[in-house]
């Protein structure tokens, strides 16, 4: 072997260490702590998405799976999508409302991010073999803090939901 292929080699070994290390550096190193040459600023993450983020948490860890949204009108909608499983009734699919409501009140006591709602709208869209169900509960975030507070009765505050259910299919 000449000493020109050796040196070429040995550039080429050395590269090549190069590049698994920088690899190696880049697979190592904890996500979002990329070097910067200049200061990145602190951008706080809007309430309405800190709040979204919280709700859909909250929605995994009781089983629903679905959306929301929480509007600048102040509106905090869910839409939960659940199948409806044999032998369950629209009424026991129904029950996820009631999750849903918790899952309100939790976010309205974090006064400093989620308190920015004023109205809640529950729609869950169940779904069967047969048919296809989709059932509409909305209430004012003032109702349903009263009723946790003990203020309204239970069925005060059943009085004061807007509930609909509409059933399509055979």
């Amino acid at each position: 072997m000449t000493p020109r292929q050796k040196r070429t080699i040995a550039t080429l070994a050395i590269a090549d260490i190069a590049v698994v290390l920088a690899l190696v550096v880049l697979v190592t190193r904890p996500s979002g702590t990329s070097p910067s040459p200049l200061p990145t600023p602190h951008t706080p993450t809007p309430p309405r998405q800190t709040c979204q983020w919280q709700a859909t948490q909250l929605l995994a860890r009781a089983g629903l799976g679905g959306t929301l949204t929480v509007t600048p009108d102040g509106l905090l909608r869910f839409e939960i999508i659940q199948p409806i499983a044999p032998g369950q009734t629209a009424d026991e699919v129904a029950q996820s409302v009631w999750a849903a409501f918790d899952i309100a009140l939790f976010l309205q006591e974090q006064k400093d991010e989620c308190a920015i709602f004023t109205q809640v709208e529950v729609i869950i869209l169940a779904h069967s073999s047969h048919t296809d169900t989709q059932i509409s509960a909305s209430v004012s975030a003032a109702d349903l803090a009263a009723f946790s507070a003990g203020e309204l009765s239970e069925e005060e505050f059943i009085e004061r939901v807007t509930y609909t259910i509409s059933v399509k299919g055979s």
